[in-house]
Order: C-alpha cells, then sequence, then structure tokens
C-alpha cells in the first residue's frame, strides 16, 4: 500500500528559508585576526540571494559547478547558501593542497566559476592560464597583484552582488542532484570527488542536530574550525543555519594565539576541532591560563584522539571532548563516543576513548577478508564498513576499479577496528597501518594512546618498519612538550607495564613536530617516505645504535 503523505523535496532550499525566516537576527561573526564583526543572518540571506541572481547573469546553468577557493568567511558561507540552492554544485577546493592537484581536480569537477580568496590568488596564478573550462573568476577582496594569464572574465565579489538584486524565488530542485562536491585529500593517487545530493546533506544536518550528535541549537554558538572545504566543514555550515546558531568564521586565522583571541571575543559554546589545534592550545594554556569554560562540548576527530589528551583537556578548562570518526565519503559523520547512560563518571573516560557509537541514520559492520560478518566482542578485528543515507555511493567520474562499494552495497572505508556488543567502534588502525610483527597485529593506535600519557609526550605516530628478524616493527616518532629529552628506557617500563611484551617499541625518534596533510592529520605517508629515504633519524633504545642519517 502506498504511503499519503506529502513527497517534499529535502533540499538545502528549506535549510536556507528555515535560517532567514526563523532567525533574521542571529549572526554570522567575521575574524580577522584581532577584531570580530557580526553580520546578522537577514542580511547574509539577501548577499546570498543576490549572489544567486549574479551567477544566473553569468550564465550559469543547472548542474554547473562553482568552485570555491577560499578559507572560512563569510562569502563562503554565501555561496554555500546561494549555489545549490540556485540547482548548481557548489565545488569547495582544498586551498593547502600542491598547484598541480588543484589544478586536477578544478579540471576534473569541470569547475565553470572559481570564486576566490584574494589573499589565495598568488597559490592560483601559476595555473590560471590552463583553465580553460573556467568562465568567470569572482575575487573576493582586494588582489596584492595583477591577474594575468586568465582568458575568461574577472569580477569583484561585492560589486557583483551590488549591481543586482536579490533573487526572489528559486528554481525547483530535486532533492537527488548534486549540491556540494569535495575532492579527497588524495593520500593515494589522484584526488576523487565525493558528490553530496541535496537529500544527504538536509538528512546529515538534521542527523548531526540530534541530542546524540553535535545537538547544534539555536543556542548555539559554534566556533568553525574545520575548514570548509573538506567535508563541509564536518557539516556544521548547513546544520548551524538550519539551526538558527551564531557562526564564528575564523578564516585563515587559525594560529594557537588567535584562535585563542576568538574564544575570548566570542565565547563559543561548540567547536570541532582535529588534535593537533587542541594540542597547540594546551600549550598555551601551559605558558598563560586560557579560559574555554564557555563551551559545552568540543568534537574532536580526524585522526585518533588519546585518553592522555581528553585527560588533560578537561583537566584545563572542565570540558569534555567527544572523540568522533568519519570520512569525506560520510559526509562526514558517523561515529560518536558519547558513553552509555550507565557509565560511572571513571568509565566515561574508557568510552570517550572509543571511536563512538554509530549516530542515528548510520549502521557499520565489520568482516573478514571474503566480506564474512564477524563477531561484535569488542575483540575481533575486521574491516569496517559502513552504510547510510549521507554515504557516498561511489565518486565523481569513478572508473570500476574504483567503486567503494561492495556487492551489497556496503561502503568500504579502508580502516581495521572491533565493534562492541553495545555498538561501540574502536578503530585500531587504517588497514595499511596495522603491524604486522612475527605473526601478531600490532595495533599502531592503542601504543599512540598509551604513548600519548607519558609525560613530556604531545604528540605521537606509530609506523610499521623493516625488521630482520621479526618483519616489521613499530617506529613511535615523538613530538615532546617543550623540545624535552625522553627517556626511553624508562619509556620502555612504563609500556611494559601496560602491554604485551612483543608489542613494546624498540625504535624511536624525536621530532619538533609531526608532518601535517592538508586538513591537519598526521601525516604517516611522508613519515614512511622519509624513513625510506633515510632523512628521518630514529634509535634502537635496546642497543642506543643510530638508524638513518644524521
Amino acid at each position: 500500500m502506498d504511503a499519503t503523505m506529502m513527497r517534499y523535496p529535502l533540499t538545502t532550499q528549506m535549510i536556507f528559508r528555515r535560517g532567514e525566516r526563523l532567525f533574521p537576527s542571529s549572526v554570522i561573526a567575521t575574524f580577522d585576526g584581532e577584531t570580530v564583526r557580526a553580520t546578522p543572518y537577514g542580511e547574509v540571506a539577501q548577499r546570498s540571494r543576490r549572489l544567486a541572481s549574479a551567477l544566473l547573469s553569468l550564465g550559469l546553468e543547472t548542474g554547473d559547478r562553482v568552485g570555491s577557493f577560499c578559507w572560512n568567511n563569510q562569502a563562503h558561507l554565501e555561496a554555500y547558501l546561494a549555489v545549490p540552492a540556485l540547482g548548481a554544485v557548489l565545488h569547495t577546493i582544498n586551498v593547502r593542497l600542491f598547484a598541480e592537484q588543484i589544478d586536477y581536480i578544478i579540471t576534473h569537477a569541470a569547475d565553470r566559476v572559481l570564486l576566490v580568496d584574494a589573499a589565495l590568488l598568488p597559490i592560483l596564478s601559476p595555473i590560471l592560464p590552463g583553465l580553460d573550462l573556467v568562465r568567470d573568476l569572482i575575487i573576493i577582496g582586494t588582489p596584492t597583484e595583477p591577474i594575468t594569464g586568465f582568458q575568461g572574465r574577472v569580477h569583484d565579489y561585492d560589486a557583483l552582488l551590488a549591481s543586482h538584486a536579490p533573487l526572489v524565488d528559486w528554481p525547483a530542485v530535486d532533492e537527488n542532484s548534486a549540491a556540494v562536491m569535495c575532492y579527497t585529500s588524495g593520500t593515494t593517487g589522484h584526488p576523487k570527488g565525493v558528490v553530496y545530493s541535496h537529500r544527504s546533506i538536509f538528512l546529515h544536518s538534521l542527523g548531526s542536530m540530534g541530542v546524540d550528535a553535535f545537538a547544534i541549537s539555536n543556542q548555539d554558538r559554534i566556533l568553525m574550525l574545520p575548514p570548509m572545504f573538506h567535508a563541509n566543514a564536518w557539516g556544521t555550515p548547513f546544520s548551524g543555519w538550519f539551526a538558527g546558531s551564531d557562526l564564528v568564521l575564523p578564516g585563515p586565522h587559525l594560529q594557537p594565539d588567535k584562535i585563542a583571541r576568538a574564544i575570548a571575543l566570542t565565547r563559543p559554546s561548540f567547536t570541532a576541532a582535529v588534535p593537533t589545534i587542541l594540542n597547540d592550545l594546551l600549550q598555551l594554556h601551559a605558558q598563560a591560563a586560557l579560559d574555554l569554560s564557555c563551551f559545552r562540548v568540543i568534537v574532536s576527530g580526524g585522526s585518533a584522539v588519546s585518553p592522555a589528551l581528553i585527560e588533560r583537556i578537561h583537566a584545563a578548562w572542565g570540558v569534555d571532548v567527544v572523540q568522533g570518526w568519519g570520512m569525506t565519503e560520510t559526509s562526514p559523520i558517523c561515529v560518536l563516543s558519547f558513553p552509555p547512560r550507565d557509565a560511572t563518571a571513571e568509565q566515561a573516560l574508557q568510552w570517550r576513548a572509543k571511536s563512538g557509537r554509530p549516530v542515528a541514520g548510520m549502521e557499520v559492520r565489520i568482516v573478514d577478508d571474503h566480506g564474512v560478518a564477524l563477531a561484535e566482542d569488542g575483540k575481533t578485528i575486521g574491516a569496517l564498513q559502513l552504510r547510510g543515507p549521507w554515504v557516498a555511493a561511489g565518486y565523481y567520474h569513478q572508473t570500476a576499479e574504483e567503486s567503494p562499494l561492495t556487492e551489497d552495497g556496503w561502503l568500504r572505508t579502508g580502516d581495521a577496528g572491533t565493534i562492541d556488543p553495545q555498538g561501540y567502534v574502536q578503530i585500531t588502525d587504517r588497514t595499511k597501518d596495522l603491524i604486522k610483527s612475527g605473526g601478531e597485529w600490532i595495533s599502531s593506535v592503542d601504543l599512540e594512546h598509551i604513548i600519548g600519557r607519558f609525560p613530556g609526550v604531545a604528540e605521537v605516530a606509530v609506523i610499521a618498519i623493516p625488521d630482520p628478524r621479526w618483519e616489521e616493527r613499530p617506529l613511535a616518532v615523538i613530538a615532546t612538550l617543550d623540545g624535552m629529552r625522553l627517556d626511553f628506557a624508562a619509556l620502555r617500563e612504563f609500556l611494559a607495564k601496560q602491554i604485551a611484551k612483543f608489542m613494546v617499541p624498540e625504535y624511536w625518534a624525536t621530532v619538533t613536530s609531526l608532518p601535517k596533510t592538508s586538513v591537519g592529520k598526521i601525516d604517516k605517508k611522508k613519515l614512511r617516505q622519509e624513513v625510506e629515504a633515510g632523512v628521518l633519524a630514529y634509535v634502537c633504545e635496546t642497543s642506543m645504535i643510530p638508524r638513518g642519517k644524521d
């Protein structure tokens, strides 16, 4: 029997209209590194409608791609609201990629218009002459140098908006049509394009507003630290506008002292951040006390969040950290580490250190090498697969070999982990990061969590290196607090009391800082390359024999 409910399309247009109609006095706060400028939703909505009119006048058609090469700022948010609602596709471009990768994804996506921060033009300048498909370049701010070699039209953003009346009526949009696209960071091979539909964005926004997720509401002021060019800043531009939250946009000012100033000026209640940023803030706090008590919660992800980091943040500011795990392919929310309701205060930390339990709308399973489901006993390690209404079914212009789906429709994540009887997922590693030593598996994530508790450790990454006897052994690469020297023998004794002897590393290296990817994750691929090239010097603690170049 057919249902008798309305078939009302789930689109970003409804997200836009709700924020515009119900929360005209909520604000978009732009931080320039020193001060904050607040613009009410009502004005931002009108500017978004002007942008839509301007894009139509430039000949933009349904399905055309508009590339954004911007930091987290008001104009970028206006594009988030206007471009998908117009029936076009917003292509958010990672500003930290190499020029060759940027060239590749702009061409692969066939962007027709580029919206660019003036300060970022020097990055684009070398490739502008070759961008034959781009017809219009819209510049936010004042360029410091002439634009040369570009064959299309160049426009000033504010002048373009001022010359067009706000669009009154949005066109009809299919909920399954493309709204936003984002390319993966391309750690192996070319970056791959993930295309989010209106429906997936709408449902992901509702999911993140749930109390067992981000619980975003009209009462929140969101400090948007995740870049808007990566997985929709973890969904917060859409969910925040949908809820009527105040949004704080920090632009390029992501240095620890700048973030601290933005927090002091705006007193946000919610943020999401990679562990690196949280570690930076803790180190700043050690020099001069910061007040972060305004946050009701901090969500952290991108790489594993150690129990030590969770403890240090709670001790410093009394704020709980909720760990999250997801992917560009999952929009990105998948699991969050809220403790179960019967957990004691002492047990809560153990649960928060897990990757988390699937949010409403997501399903996760573990399988063996043959795709057979494994026991969810919290011990058995398998390949993690997932499915849900905001999970990518494929990549833009993918080949058959690039499909991320299994034959029965689950997404292969490339991660390995366990699932316990209560449904909590624990990522043990990227599949390629598991260490096989003497026939036994060693989890680099588990080692990183425990090493992170040792006094003086700021950050740690564990990778596999060849070993003549055991095939592979773990190498722990550590960034210390204030450059202090570590006693590796004491650290090995510390580990030996908590883990099996075969898991304790004998190979160690200390660095001033760990390399990061373009989205702030620890770059283990680069660490492996440095070891292979002999650039990263390390020692064998049991004999203290130097390995690698001096």
